[in-house]
């Protein structure tokens, strides 16, 4: 092997049930094709259904997607194990942990070649802790080296590169005594996702009454996603204990959204549009959030049917004045676009919401505390009042962005450390 790589390897695609999941893969492959055009990289998805394959023939026409599961045998299809033999690296793609033990630990023993983590997130705390962002911070400062379990900082150690998408991973990786791999901030890579389907956009604003520019968006959700519910499982202790949570404050969370609509509703003049990143969340929209709003603002409100395709997602996103979102992918996903965007933050929610201040924009998300539907009404009126500010500040996380994945990639391509990085300023061009 040539310390250049030529093939990567990309195990990724966690679920297709939310649409920031979907946009993991595709967008971590865009990030290559932008800045190292010259490196294949090869999908091997955990899960995708027909929809999200077909999407990725439209976005990606000439990404190779191979599918098989590692056993005692070795690779179960043929496909995988030419594409174990073609691949210099093999790189787990962005996600909330690093999941895929098994697949590192034959990789290590049976191959050899390097591998890493790109854009990753490691929360040793959350959940079931409930804590802002500033808490999650003081207590990663508190963990002993000792933290982590022995098996999961040898994955780390032995990796080529670990790229952190926030910060607090980072810190909670060094604090751990991580120090073989390049070990620094890289973005999710759904901030590079970019393809729409503008047709299908069009098609459904046109059934909605809904005109390009003049509409905003608005995401819900719970503190837990309901998995049980959602596969048709039977729930385990640890998911009755969250679906607990859920049933005592879906309410007062949704009640922020809620105060949320009616400020841009009442300041624009402007109807709103509820839509899901997760699939669940279509039924929480319609089963909560009409009994939350006026009679006035809910005649504004449209609150859509069905769980949509991510580049449906994007159309839409790209064509409206502001997305609002308890997900942090839907912000992303705007930001790209240069959409003005406000991540509502629960206080069940990972370390990963730190990724926006560590792109520049801390003043992007809001803790659902008890200040939140004051700070969000204000955030929506001065929008919906002179959206130029957050225009800029949706173009500037998209720049840093960029920034920071070229680097990544052009890293992991040539086998070489990006080094220490410093997060974006908020005042950074």
């Amino acid at each position: 092997m040539t310390s250049t790589r030529h093939t990567v390897l990309l195990r990724s695609s966690w679920a297709t049930v939310n649409i920031g999941d979907v946009a993991h893969s595709p967008g971590v492959v865009r990030a290559f094709q932008r800045f190292a055009p010259e490196v294949e990289v090869i999908l091997w998805p955990v899960r995708l259904e027909e929809r999200e394959r077909s999407m990725l023939r439209h976005a990606l026409p000439d990404l190779r997607v191979v599918d098989g599961t590692l056993d005692g045998d070795g690779p179960s299809t043929p496909e995988l194990a030419a594409a174990i033999d073609d691949a210099d690296v093999l790189m787990h793609g962005s996600g909330a942990d690093a999941f895929q033990s098994t697949e590192i630990d034959w990789w290590r023993r049976h191959v050899g070649r390097p591998y890493g983590y790109f854009g990753v997130t490691v929360d040793p705390l959350c959940p079931p802790t409930v804590a802002t962002l500033p808490e999650l911070a003081q207590m990663v400062d508190q963990l002993p080296p000792s933290y982590l379990d022995d098996d999961v900082k040898d994955r780390f150690d032995g990796a080529d590169f670990v790229y952190c998408r926030e910060t607090l991973t980072l810190a909670t990786l060094r604090s751990q005594k991580i120090t073989r791999p390049d070990l620094t901030f890289g973005p999710d890579g759904t901030f590079a996702f970019d393809h729409t389907d503008a047709v299908a956009a069009a098609r459904l604003l046109e059934g909605l009454g809904l005109q390009p520019g003049r509409f905003a968006c608005f995401v819900p959700r719970l503190r837990y996603s309901p998995y049980a519910k959602i596969y048709g499982t039977d729930p385990t202790r640890e998911q009755m204990r969250r679906d607990a949570v859920n049933a005592a404050t879906v309410t007062q969370d949704l009640a922020v959204l809620a105060a949320a609509i009616e400020s841009w509703v009442r300041v624009s003049g402007l109807p709103a549009i509820v839509v899901p990143e997760m699939s669940y969340a279509v039924e929480l929209a319609h089963e909560h959030l009409p009994r939350l709003l006026s009679p006035q603002t809910l005649g504004q409100v449209r609150v859509l049917d069905r769980y949509w395709p991510l580049e449906e997602a994007t159309g839409v996103y790209a064509v409206s004045s502001l997305v609002v979102s308890m997900e942090c992918h839907s912000p992303i996903l705007a930001a790209r676009h240069a959409i003005p965007t406000i991540y509502l933050r629960q206080p069940t929610e990972t370390t990963k919401s730190q990724m926006f201040a560590d792109l520049g924009a801390p003043d992007l998300v809001i803790e659902l505390d008890h200040r939140a539907a004051a700070t969000v009404v204000a955030a929506v009126t001065d929008i919906a009042t002179d959206p130029a500010p957050a225009v800029a500040r949706s173009r500037r996380v998209a720049a840093n962005a960029d920034d920071a994945l070229r680097a990544a990639v052009r890293a992991c391509v040539a086998g070489q450390p990006i080094g220490l990085r410093t997060p974006a300023r908020s005042d950074d061009a």
